[in-house]
């Protein structure tokens, strides 16, 4: 691995104990509700990116931007209606 390798690989990190442990039943620690979307729409674009970047499969890859997309989009979506002007 080069060092732009690593670069690309650190910020994927913490997602690792996401991926192995999400489908057990006695793992009740992921708070699902309480990730704040702010920072998981542009976070699941950085993944898309590092899955891009190390050449996995053209589904995943997609499927990770399009969710990504999606969580920025109801990001907005709920900042425009939160924040509305009245008139």
């Amino acid at each position: 691995m080069t060092k732009v390798d690593i670069a690309v690989l650190i910020p994927v990190v913490p997602l690792f104990p996401f991926v192995v442990t999400w489908w057990l039943p006695w793992e009740k620690w992921i708070p699902w509700g309480k990730i704040p979307k702010q920072l998981g729409g542009p976070y699941l674009l950085y993944v898309a990116f590092a899955s891009w970047y190390f050449k996995m499969d053209w589904w995943f890859t997609g499927l990770l931007m399009i969710s990504g997309a999606i969580v920025c989009i109801i990001v907005v979506w709920e900042f425009k209606h939160r924040y509305k002007r009245p008139a």
